[in-house]
């Protein structure tokens, strides 16, 4: 069967789905209208009867105990009190804090519950002295009103200060999530993992669900620009969230999609019938970035001097050539060109500021409840010409349409737009400009100005005089002195501010991002134990993007199969629509202590994105950078992208006593994505289905008569089991198609691009958790524990093929991995009194993850070879099971067995050579005398070169002499050791100051920045690291000798190696807030709350980079890469709400 007819068949069960849901309230209303009217009466008369009639009688126990305030101690009149999950049984207290209920003779928990003060819950040990104290709502709340199975990981924002979703998840949540900041460009968010790493080359990242609609996160969506990233939880505005929670178990009702775990996001709805309006406004102001110390004229002169001298034609250089920076006689007509001081970083960066507005307003009656919110936000970035600006407006109602027929209506629509450039390093710039204006800081000579110089004839000489137009303007002028480079064989680089300047502009650089959403759940109460419910929601997301690299002051460059270049103009416009359905149906009912939970339903989503690009060089008028036929290499692509996801899920939850809970359930579900003949699943009617079960097990010890430990208040023991699934696989995998490829910039054609593969299907990942949750000493102290171990099979991998096939490699499902970890959190109310409260806790994260299985071929093994003196080879020194992949360098991230996730591959170094006779020593033969180190040429005439003083000391591994791929080894780990946050909240009175902390330990980082400029073998300007290279037989230095690539000595000192490798561990203040509530209350003004705030204070690392927090993509094998992006900076905001 074709994947046309699957998609037919999984549509036509799904619309069998939607007929069912209809009939069913078809069939209630036949069975109410069909009923004749002589007959109608007898079943009223039943019916009262029935109510009339004594309920069954349950045997009563009477409680009596007193509530407190825990800070004063004082008795709390008017407080609730009731049996845990039946609120047919409930008291007040009186005013002298007394209580008496009466409550089932099997009941074991109580719930308090009282506005401004925490919810409590009690296990009755007794039918005297149940007392209980209660915590003030000004901290952190430990008890809900229920028991959850698994131990929650939720935050709810108030009044928070993060532009996204993700912001906030980093702050809350960063040992339940690893959260790795995207730079410090507003709105970009974070990537993040759960429960460690569960795959290679899908992604790992979490599932995103909103008010129970499941989003494509759009993490393998690309962007023009270098840096940027496709973030969806950017359109949701913090201020309308009204909790974050993260599943890290309990996750197979999301089948083939919630193997990563899942981030469930649910918005605010009215909750109060009186008007209730809320007004906030923020601003906020960034310090500008602490800039890389580059080299100054003077220093960047003496480099490129040595640079330039290990050339083969340095003699020629030297002897008959100008060199005019050189040149030190200040009356040389050009000398102000070229004997400059310039700081090119200074002007790039400033400090931004940004805005925030929000109104909502909630309310309703007995007939609707409604909750209308409006918000703008602008920020501007702290690198010069970009910005970030939101509009949002959100309305969710809820509506009580006839007696048991509810509906939930929502509809939101967002609007994003960014002013951007590149920013950081792209990983290949072979067909294009280095473009990134912060990069071009950092490289750019300083020996030259960003302004312009003309020539005066001024007292009967001639003169060059500044002026306030940028430099360089006209590339192809003799005079231009950004063609020096060129002179030696260069390639020149842009002036960084013409990018700024002449690429400014709607039709430019800029991208907008906009969504639509509507969520519309009705839900019908056919009895008091059984609903049916419909959830239906249509998503449309619209991506705009602009690209332009202007004509002035941009150089030409020799592009691959076109010729000379100059600007480069593209265009990117891309469309996702969801829709998506899910009909469930729950029964829930209690007998005594016996309470069953029952629910079962089918979910379908259908994705749709298109996409389409065009892009061409050399537009010749920076004021129209129109994209016509005239441009040079125009070229366009797209891609028109289509799937769909339909699931069959049942649930059933038991709970005993609210002491024993057991929850299992199975979903099994199929996409368009698999492939008709999967290894594992069901297979019926043509069709791929997965299996994915789930059991999940509590024990609350603390609700058990013999429990009498006196110093804990609550303890829960969970126990599970999950089989969850990844379905990100490439959506034509199991099919073979071609792609349209231009040669030449002349002719088109059809090139393969993917080899069927029927047997692919969805990653499964199977895990067991351990939990503990506890509170103690009268609920003060708090701790929760989980562990967790899982195993990922059918793990998505690379295969190498054949050449014959004409593709390197293809995608299979023949890998597996394994993690395991542990989550602690710990918190703790140190100090409780009338006016001063002190809160305090911490939360540690831990992982390690291990790839067991990989595709069995010869050709995904690395073998490495010894070789003889005449650099033939001579035996198998390794056998690697895996492969490499180049990521911000060639063949430098390793995926083998046996080996965890995105190591780096590389060589280990021992220092430089201080001294010609220490080099010669370097290597021992085999009859004991001592020899140079080699570099292999691949000359057959000069088969090696000597590494001599001056030059990196690499390890030699195999101990052969030379220094090849046999020598490289794992030099780095980006996975940290251990990672989280700690917080403390001091109040007194209204005023609250809140502390919090993140840290990430044993990580390590590929500082690819510091490797391009720290290399020193090109006329880019270096770091001042590099003025400490070696120049002198017998300097001691960790910095080698400058040397062109072109030279007779070059030995590829710059190559990867655990040189550009550093610790990424840092400790990092996230946050130092200062709030205060303003003591008044008046009929027109509820709540008046005033603060201020401080966002990356400081950070301790041993880094030398802007940030250790980094990561350059969205993939497994991108995190722990420091590819330049715009570092988060110190931050202070000031904010206002009013309550009315």
């Amino acid at each position: 069967m074709n994947n046309n007819k699957r998609i037919n068949l999984m549509q036509g069960l799904f619309r069998t789905g939607v007929c069912l849901f209809m009939l069913s309230g078809t069939c209630v209303l036949f069975a109410q209208n069909e009923t004749p009217a002589e007959q109608a009466d007898a079943p009223k008369k039943e019916q009262k009867a029935k109510e009339k009639a004594p309920a069954k009688k349950v045997a009563l126990k009477e409680v009596k105990g007193k509530v407190f305030d825990a800070a004063t101690g004082s008795p709390l009149g008017g407080v609730r009190v009731q049996s845990l999950g039946n609120s047919l049984y409930s008291a007040l207290t009186e005013d002298d804090g007394s209580y008496t209920i009466k409550v089932p003779e099997f009941e074991n928990l109580l719930l308090f519950t009282i506005s401004d003060y925490n919810p409590m819950q009690l296990a009755m040990k007794g039918n005297e002295g149940q007392d209980v104290q209660m915590m003030s709502a000004k901290l952190r709340a430990f008890y809900e009103d229920k028991i959850s199975l698994t131990n929650r990981k939720f935050t709810t924002p108030n009044e928070t200060s993060a532009t996204t979703a993700d912001d906030e998840i980093e702050n809350e949540l960063s040992s339940s999530v690893r959260a790795i900041k995207r730079g410090g460009m507003p709105g970009q968010g974070v990537t993040m993992f759960i429960n460690g790493l569960n795959s290679l080359n899908s992604t790992a990242q979490p599932l995103i669900v909103v008010d129970g609609v499941i989003w494509d996160g759009q993490y393998d969506r690309s962007s023009l620009h270098d840096g940027f990233f496709i973030n969806v939880l950017s359109v949701i505005d913090p201020e309308d969230i009204a909790s974050i929670e993260v599943h890290k178990n309990g996750t197979g009702l999301y089948g083939a999609r919630g193997g990563n775990g899942v981030i469930e996001i649910t918005t605010k709805r009215g909750k109060s019938m009186a008007t209730r309006i809320n007004v906030r406004a923020f601003g906020s102001y960034e310090m500008k970035p602490s800039t890389t110390k580059m080299m100054n004229g003077q220093q960047y002169r003496s480099y490129v001097t040595d640079m330039l001298g290990t050339r083969p034609d340095n003699e020629y250089l030297a002897s008959s050539m100008s060199i005019p920076f050189l040149n030190e006689d200040p009356s040389y007509l050009f000398y102000p060109l070229y004997h400059n001081d310039t700081d090119w970083q200074k002007d790039l960066y400033r400090n931004s500021f940004a805005q925030n507005y929000k109104v909502s307003v909630e309310g309703g009656d007995d007939v609707a409840m409604y909750n209308l919110s409006l918000g703008y936000t602008k920020s501007d970035a702290t690198t010069e010409k970009n910005d970030f600006n939101r509009l949002n407006i959100r309305f969710n109602t809820d509506v009580n349409l006839l007696k048991n027929l509810t509906a939930a209506i929502d509809i939101a629509f967002s609007r994003n737009s960014y002013n951007l450039r590149d920013n950081g390093w792209a990983p290949d710039y072979t067909s294009r400009h280095i473009s990134s204006p912060n990069v071009l800081g950092q490289l750019q000579a300083p020996i030259l100005s960003p302004y312009a110089y003309y020539v005066r004839y001024d007292n009967n000489a001639l003169n060059l005089v500044s002026s306030s137009v940028y430099a360089g303007k006209n590339y192809s002028d003799s005079n231009n002195p950004f063609r020096f480079a060129e002179t030696f064989g260069y390639s020149g680089l842009v002036n960084p501010f013409w990018i700024l300047e002449n690429g400014e502009g709607d039709n430019k650089n800029y991208q907008e991002q906009m969504q639509f959403s509507m969520n519309i759940a009705p839900k019908y109460r056919i009895n008091k134990y059984l609903t049916i419910q419909n959830r239906f929601s249509y998503i449309m997301n619209r991506n705009d993007e602009k690209y332009y690299l202007p004509t002035n002051g941009t150089p030409v460059k020799n592009v691959p199969n076109m010729g000379d270049a100059t600007s480069f103009v593209a265009s990117q416009v891309g469309k996702e629509t969801t829709l998506f359905d899910d009909v469930n149906i729950r029964w829930k009912r209690s007998y005594q202590q016996h309470n069953v939970d029952l629910f079962g339903g089918f979910r379908f989503a259908s994705y749709s994105y298109n996409a389409s690009s065009i892009s061409g060089y050399n537009n010749e008028n920076d004021k129209m950078p129109n994209i016509s036929g005239s441009l040079d290499n125009l070229g366009n692509g797209g891609v028109n992208d289509k799937w769909k996801n339909l699931a069959y899920y049942f649930n059933a939850g038991y709970n005993f006593a609210n002491k024993y809970f057991i929850n299992a359930g199975v979903t099994m579900e199929t996409s368009s994505r698999f492939g008709k003949d999967t290894k594992s699943g069901l297979h019926m009617c043509g069709i791929s289905w997965g299996m994915f079960p789930s059991v999940q097990a509590a024990w609350l010890i603390s609700s058990e008569k013999w429990f009498n430990v006196k110093f804990i208040d609550y303890m829960k023991i969970s126990l599970g089991y999950d089989e969850t699934g990844n379905d990100n696989v490439d959506y034509y995998a199991s099919r073979t198609y071609f792609e349209n490829m231009k040669f030449m910039d002349k002719k088109t054609g059809l090139v393969l691009s993917n080899v069927q593969n029927p047997n692919i299907q969805w990653e499964t990942t199977h895990r067991v958790n351990l939990g503990l949750e506890t509170s103690m000493l009268k609920n003060r102290l708090t701790l929760a524990f989980e562990f967790f171990r899982s195993n990922t099979t059918n793990l998505l991998t690379r295969k190498a093929v054949s050449d014959i096939i004409g593709l390197p490699y293809i995608w299979v499902n023949d890998g597996a991995m394994e993690n395991n970890g542990v989550e602690f959190r710990a918190s703790g109310v140190i100090l409780n009194k009338k006016d001063w409260q002190l809160q305090a806790g911490f939360s540690i994260g831990h992982y390690k993850n291990k790839i067991t299985e990989l595709p069995e071929s010869d050709l995904n093994h690395i073998e490495t070879y010894n070789l003889d003196e005449n650099g033939k080879k001579n035996g198998l020194y390794s056998d690697i099971h895996g492969y490499t992949t180049s990521i911000y360098g060639t063949d430098n991230i390793l995926t083998a067995v046996g080996r965890p996730a995105g190591v780096f591959y590389g060589y280990e170094t021992a220092g430089v050579f201080s001294t010609d006779a220490e080099a010669a020593a370097a290597h021992t033969n085999p009859d004991g005398t001592t020899s140079y180190l080699k570099y292999p040429t691949g000359l057959s005439q000069n088969p090696y070169r000597n590494f001599r003083a001056g030059d990196v000391h690499f390890v030699d591994q195999n101990g052969d002499g030379w220094i090849d791929e046999a020598d490289k080894v794992v030099i780095g780990d980006p996975n940290p050791k251990i990672y989280g946050n700690f917080f403390a909240q001091l109040r007194w009175k209204d005023l609250t100051l809140d502390l919090n902390f993140k840290y990430s330990v044993g990580n390590d980082v590929f500082n690819y920045q510091r490797m391009q400029t720290e290399s020193a073998n090109s006329i880019y300007n270096q770091t001042t690291a590099v003025c400490n290279r070696w120049r002198y037989q017998g300097q001691v230095t960790e910095v080698p000798r400058a040397c062109d690539p072109s030279s007779d000595f070059w030995v590829n000192n710059e190559r990867f190696s655990d040189r550009w490798i550093e610790d990424g561990s840092y400790l990092k203040l996230k946050k130092v807030r200062l709030s205060y509530k303003v003591p008044v209350k008046w009929d027109w003004l509820l709540g008046l709350s005033v603060w201020a705030e401080s966002s990356n204070v400081f950070t301790v690392s041993k880094y030398t980079g802007n940030d250790p927090e980094v990561s350059c993509g969205n993939g497994v094998l991108y995190q722990g890469i420091d590819a330049g992006l715009l570092p988060q900076n110190r931050n202070f905001t000031l904010g206002l709400t009013i309550n009315l």
